[in-house]
C-alpha cells in the first residue's frame, strides 16, 4: 500500500510540475526547454502514437505470452518532459501504465520514472545514442533499436533478480501510426 500511496504521489507531483491539467490536450509547447537542442531531437523521434506488439518469454514456471498494445509519447506543455502512456491487453486481461521522461543535466542523459499497473514505480535512465535507446533500472534492462525512418522501435527487454546475470525476457516491436 506504501508503493501505492507514494508512487500516486509522485505522479501527481511530476504531472503538477509540468502543468498537466486533467483531461487537457498537452501538445504544444509553451514554455522554454531547458532541455539542450540535440537532446530535444532525439527525445523528439519516440513522440507519437504507436502500436505495440510484445512477446513474453516463458520464465519461472510461466508459459509465453503475447501483450498487444498502443502507446502514446506527447510533450508536456513546457516542453521539459515527455509523457509516455501504454495500453494493452495481456491474454484477455487489460491494462495501462505511465511513463515520465525529463533531462538530467548533471547526466547529460534523461531519467525515467515508470508507473506500472500493480501501483509500484521504477526509475531509470534513458541514454539515447543515435538510433539506440537504452533504459537501464535496477532489475530491468531495455535496449530499442530505432528504425532509420523513425516508424520502427524493436526493444528487447532484459532482467535480473538476486544479483543474477541478465536474462531477456520479452520482445516488443513498436509502429507508428503518427506523428503527436
Amino acid at each position: 500500500m506504501k508503493k501505492v500511496i507514494l508512487a500516486t504521489g509522485i505522479a501527481f507531483a511530476l504531472l503538477s510540475f509540468t502543468g498537466i491539467k486533467g483531461g487537457e490536450k498537452a501538445t504544444e509547447i509553451t514554455g522554454s526547454s531547458v532541455i539542450p537542442k540535440e537532446k530535444r531531437e532525439l527525445l523528439k523521434k519516440i513522440v507519437g502514437r504507436w502500436i505495440t506488439q510484445t512477446n513474453i518469454y516463458a520464465r519461472n514456471g510461466k508459459p509465453a505470452s503475447k501483450v498487444i498494445g498502443s502507446d502514446i509519447w506527447q510533450w508536456s506543455p513546457d516542453g521539459n518532459f515527455t509523457l509516455h502512456m501504454a495500453y494493452g491487453i495481456h491474454d484477455t486481461t487489460g491494462f495501462g501504465a505511465m511513463e515520465i521522461t525529463g533531462y538530467n543535466p548533471k547526466t547529460g542523459d534523461f531519467d525515467s520514472y515508470n508507473f506500472n499497473p500493480d501501483g509500484s514505480f521504477e526509475m531509470f535512465t534513458l541514454t539515447i545514442n543515435g538510433n539506440t535507446w537504452i533504459w537501464n533500472g535496477k532489475e530491468v534492462k531495455t535496449t530499442g533499436v530505432m528504425a532509420e525512418d523513425g516508424k520502427t522501435l524493436t526493444v528487447k527487454h532484459e532482467i535480473t533478480e538476486n544479483g543474477k546475470p541478465y536474462e531477456e525476457f520479452m520482445e516488443t516491436v513498436l509502429r507508428k501510426g503518427s506523428d503527436y
